[in-house]
């Protein structure tokens, strides 16, 4: 015996026909959307917001420049200024250091006229080395005092040597650069401490968005 094909209920008896579970409610369509189902275009100057999660959150005002930062590269500016004092006080003393090298050595300083050159010319190529140092490291600031955080992180990088050299430079012969060498090392480690603190930290966060975002506050 042949059975009938299969044919679905009619509407009336389907046992779930305008069943509505409790508490449901369609979604809203969509706002903004226009003819077409096409979204509108954004307003001028509107640019879509980073991704949850994306990042700790910018703060909701621009940031000045904390003083933290100021004292550090103030410090670091004075540290310049001894810098060439030194230098200058070493050229003034100049005998002085090529004695005390020879004595270093072993050597005479009145019989060896060959390692007189020789150390007099290093001496001189120091000084110019010293120079460009100098030139190098205002560079640095400039870029430090407008928020580059590279710039800050070399300033950790030169500070943290110049530290480490603490005995090179007390063991000049002419005691006022020992204590210009002393107060420069000083100044140094105040400089990394700041620059280091949480106030420089957000500061030099905020700028580095600044500048890739185009928000106010730019130093």
């Amino acid at each position: 015996m042949t059975q009938p094909p299969y044919a679905p209920p009619p509407p009336s008896e389907d046992p779930y026909s305008g069943y509505q579970y409790p508490g449901y409610q369609s979604a809203p369509p969509p706002s903004g959307y226009g003819v077409g189902g096409a979204m509108p275009p954004p307003p001028p100057g509107w640019e879509a917001p980073p991704p949850p999660g994306w990042g700790a959150p910018l703060p909701p005002q621009p940031l000045a420049r904390p003083t933290t930062v100021t004292y550090a590269l103030v410090a670091l500016v004075a540290n310049m200024a001894l810098g060439l004092v030194s230098a200058i006080l070493i050229f003034a003393n100049r005998e002085a250091y090529l004695d005390q090298a020879f004595i270093d050595q072993g050597l005479d300083p009145e019989t060896s006229q060959f390692a007189s050159d020789v150390v007099d010319a290093g001496y001189r190529v120091g000084a110019i080395v010293g120079l460009v140092f100098v030139a190098l490291w205002a560079m640095f600031l400039w870029f430090a005092w407008k928020g580059h955080n590279w710039a800050r992180i070399v300033i950790w990088v030169f500070g943290g040597l110049s530290l480490v050299s603490f005995f090179s430079a007390v063991s000049s012969p002419v005691g006022i650069i020992v204590m210009v060498n002393v107060l420069s090392l000083l100044l140094t480690l105040a400089a990394v401490v700041l620059l280091a603190l949480k106030p420089s930290n957000d500061w030099y966060r905020y700028q580095g968005h600044a500048r890739k975002y185009n928000l106010p506050g730019r130093a």
